[in-house]
């Protein structure tokens, strides 16, 4: 059910639902409920929580437009009395008609909740049938609403969705055009260099907050930039913005990423999957009906570049990049992990398209990640998401240890392929360290000079041959030889690594085994003859 169909549902003799919504958001929502209450139903509406002594009537300011809550006198608990059970015994025995919203009560009634009340639960149970014939309805509201399976097939909720690119657009617009207006009112300037198409580039910035968060940072910008000139807003507030979702989705457990500065050497077989798919994101792919892609499984050994693909996929697609923290979502409360993991994945859904990154999945809902289920029902989460997703959030799920996902969650189809990231080729390691060593400013050194090293380096992972090369930059650079790396510098820094394909040969091998079931990510180049440093040094004498 949709927030669109709340009076629809009330009107039909359905006397209690719910409302999901984002705890910012909850004041806009109630400002609707009153608005479509009134003017369809014509009923008056009431509000009710723990945190007021009464119960408060609802109703549109005649001066700004805004929410009033006003007590009413009907509303006597007696000094003893439980308010939980109070109110539902009220409602029962109310006279009269009407709405009763009733805020953050869905802990009480809700599944696996340690502050389940069998004896509110029952009171909700009765109220539902014996409301039916009256015209009072009850509207729970709260943020991460799940109902005891009792009450499941009785209360529909409605969930509220983060707001859409013209939403906000519009909101941004009335609010600029309300502040312009106090502005003039109070004799203060007011100037704004804003475009039309600049105001969409805010709107973008800011999606994955709502509306509510949105004013706040409007509100936030404008006090900062006040000043004795007055208030000016220019194009920097794009740039604000960003810092300031930036914060708000890190509560939350979501990284807002950069895509990747450095690029990924070879994996020649995934870039030529993931560039035709590139457009797939595109509006003109839409007027083909064309698929959007869901995600990649990339799976391999530590250290082959898994985290910097997922950063280079993004600025392949030109996407937004969200990386999803599971571990900084996992809260004390049943249910908890599971309601933030949810809450990103709606965030996910309103900033879209975009890339959605789970680092390690292997630690984070392996089998053996906890003993709780919590990662079981983190991972139900997730691939309920993935399921019923209409495309738009392309998810990049990275693994160390494929062994310890579940079957759901690798099989075939789940995404739209699982790559294989292996060691690098040889060809691969020499593209690998030709990119690195251009990082620390060389760029003269000699192909033979890299194909040699590329050469001795057969067990080497990408991130290990990232190290070789910054050794050598700082051997070379400590010997007062800045840029200038010699082959002397690479050979010494390579002897020093044990890579970790030698030191954890086993756990290495048993991903190759798993490769067999997937889609490699480079070609199965065949190795050339290996060519040694001492050939390397004397054809540079020649």
């Amino acid at each position: 059910m949709q927030l669109k169909d709340l009076t629809t549902t009330i009107a039909s003799q359905i006397p209690i639902v719910g409302v999901d919504v984002l705890s910012p958001d909850e004041t806009t929502t109630i400002e609707y409920i009153q608005h479509e209450v009134t003017k369809k139903l014509e009923l008056p509406v009431y509000f009710w929580n723990l945190g007021v002594s009464s119960l408060e009537q609802v109703k549109i300011s005649n001066n700004d437009g805004g929410l009033v809550f006003t007590p009413t006198d009907i509303y006597k608990k007696p000094a003893h009395a439980d308010p939980l059970l109070y109110i539902f015994q009220f409602i029962q025995d109310f006279n009269g008609d009407g709405v009763f919203i009733l805020g953050d009560v869905h802990p009480f009634i809700a599944k696996n909740s340690p502050a389940l009340s069998w004896e509110i639960l029952t009171r909700v149970k009765n109220l539902y049938h014996r409301l039916k014939p009256t015209e009072k309805r009850i509207v729970l509201i709260g943020q991460q609403i799940s109902l005891h399976d009792s009450l499941i097939r009785l209360i529909p909720v409605a969930e509220v969705s983060l707001p859409k690119v013209d939403e906000v657009i519009n909101h941004i617009n009335d609010f600029l055009e309300y502040f312009k207006n106090s502005a003039k009112a109070q004799q203060t300037q007011w100037s704004s260099s804003l475009t039309a198409s600049q105001t969409e580039e805010l709107a973008r910035a800011t999606l994955g907050l709502t509306l509510e968060e949105v004013s706040d940072f409007i509100r936030l910008y404008i006090k900062k930039h006040l000043t004795a000139r007055g208030i000016e807003i220019t194009t920097d507030i794009i740039t604000a913005a960003v810092e300031y979702k930036t914060g708000m989705l890190a509560q939350m457990g979501i990284e807002l990423g950069k895509s990747a500065v450095i690029p990924f050497g070879g994996l020649d077989l995934f870039r030529q999957w993931l560039l035709a798919r590139a457009k797939l994101f595109t509006s003109e792919a839409a007027t083909y009906n064309l698929p959007q892609p869901k995600g990649v499984l990339l799976a391999g050994p530590p250290g082959t570049g898994k985290t910097l693909i997922a950063k280079n996929i993004a600025a392949i697609l030109r996407l937004p990049l969200l990386q999803l923290d599971i571990a900084r979502m996992l809260g004390s409360l049943v249910g908890e992990s599971e309601g933030n993991v949810r809450r990103a994945l709606k965030t996910a859904l309103a900033i879209k398209p975009c890339v959605l990154w789970i680092d390690e999945v292997d630690k984070a809902l392996g089998n053996n990640s906890d003993s709780s289920g919590v990662s079981q029902r983190i991972l139900g989460t997730i691939l309920t998401f993935m399921a019923e997703s209409d495309g738009g959030v392309f998810v990049v799920a990275t693994a160390n240890d494929v062994k310890a996902l579940p079957a759901e969650f690798k099989r075939k189809g789940r995404f739209d392929e699982n790559f294989f990231v292996n060691l690098p080729t040889a060809t691969e390691r020499q593209a690998i360290l030709k990119i690195h060593l251009e990082r620390f400013g060389c760029s003269e050194l000699p192909d033979e000079y890299l194909e040699a090293i590329a050469s001795s380096t057969d067990k080497f992972s990408g991130a290990e041959l990232e190290n070789l090369a910054a050794e050598a930059a700082i051997l070379a650079f400590h010997e007062g030889r800045a840029q200038q790396i010699a082959l002397a510098d690479l050979e010494n820094s390579r002897s020093t690594i044990v890579p970790l394909a030698i030191t954890d040969a086993a756990a290495v091998e048993r991903m190759q085994e798993w490769a067999k079931t997937a889609r490699p990510a480079s070609n199965p180049v065949q190795e050339g003859k290996t060519k040694s440093l001492r050939t390397a040094k004397m054809r540079n004498l020649n």
